[in-house]
């Protein structure tokens, strides 16, 4: 039978992976300003692709890292969440303990599935953001994503 700690995890890491599902990278929607006048969609069109290559480009050489930050600040928060929990129910510091060892394992497991296979993640508002200057850099205005 689960714990109640468990169920909990389970249920906030679910929540939580489909939240940032839909923050994934798409396309980014530009303002019809004076630059889009000037070149016409086709060129806007190509100047997006140029700049999400480079975006992916960049992103490859930092990858590792973003992912290895992210798998160890889900297995803090984890621990802290599960620590408190444990406190918390009433059993004392030895649930505590407990409490803080299985959060930080569901919480860096967490880190590592939403890293790993649904492919959400910082990585991703990183290359929205470096997709956006880059345009920006061009004249563009980004005014969403798609």
């Amino acid at each position: 039978m689960q714990t109640p700690q468990k169920f909990i995890s389970v249920i906030a890491l679910s929540l939580l992976g489909l939240a940032l599902a839909g923050c994934a990278s798409g396309r980014p929607i530009l303002d019809d300003n004076a630059k889009m006048a000037r070149v016409g969609e086709a060129r806007a069109e190509q100047d997006i692709d140029e700049c999400l290559a480079r975006a992916d480009k960049y992103l490859a050489r930092h990858k590792a890292d973003i992912q290895k930050k992210e798998v160890v600040k889900g297995a803090a928060t984890g621990a802290v969440v599960g620590g408190l929990i444990g406190a918390f129910s009433g059993k004392g510091l030895g649930n505590a303990v407990g409490g803080a060892a299985l959060g930080a394992g569901v919480g860096a497991s967490g880190a590592y599935v939403d890293n790993k296979m649904v492919g959400v993640s910082k990585e991703d508002h990183l290359k929205n953001r470096y997709v956006e200057n880059c345009l920006k850099r061009k004249d563009y205005e980004v005014i969403g994503w798609k």
